[in-house]
């Protein structure tokens, strides 16, 4: 592992166990192994450091939910894909989950570019579109059917993980899940 993946792992372990704000760049390098101004070299700014361990961590858990979304035909289908895929990569990299839902619910998250926040949603709220277009699902706004289906993720994935299940408990909880998201979604 290079220094700037080493430098990324560390932070990620430290951000999730200690939070953003209570988590110094000196201990981050210290902790890495890793002198601080080579910590500086890679992200001249805590923000920064920030900011990238979200975009690379984003785009591994889209690349992960693209890879099986491509297997995919019917809209009903492809949203019940993203939504088990979602939950399957969330419970297999339960730090890197964490991460995230800390920094949506940080200042930071207005720190990304429109246009790449705009990147990453694009394809669900397209997908979303079509569904609607196809009339297989309630005419309402992507934008809210986007969060609905994001925070029933996050809110599975918070009782998945905080309970003893077995992975075919997993299974059928994730699968149940996702018939109330539909029924509440279909038209």
């Amino acid at each position: 592992m290079d220094k700037r993946e080493k430098l990324l792992q560390t932070a990620l372990e430290l951000f999730v166990s200690q939070g953003f704000n209570d988590t110094p760049t000196s201990k981050i390098a210290k902790e890495a192994g890793i002198a601080t101004r080579t910590l500086f070299y890679f992200f001249p700014t805590k923000d920064e450091l920030i900011i990238s361990l979200y975009l690379k961590l984003k785009g591994q858990a889209t690349e992960n939910i693209n890879v099986a979304l491509a297997e995919v035909k019917s809209k009903k289908e492809v949203i019940k894909t993203y939504y088990e895929e979602s939950l399957k990569w969330s419970l297999r990299n339960p730090n890197e989950f964490s991460f995230l839902a800390q920094f949506s619910n940080s200042p930071y998250l207005k720190k990304i570019g429109a246009d790449e926040i705009s990147a990453q949603i694009t394809p669900v709220l397209q997908l979303f579109r079509v569904a609607i277009e196809e009339q297989q699902v309630a005419d309402i706004d992507v934008n809210l059917l986007y969060a609905l289906i994001s925070n029933q993720v996050f809110g599975v994935n918070q009782y998945l993980s905080s309970n003893k299940f077995t992975k075919k408990e997993q299974h059928n909880i994730i699968e149940d899940t996702f018939f109330m998201f539909w029924k509440m979604i279909e038209r």
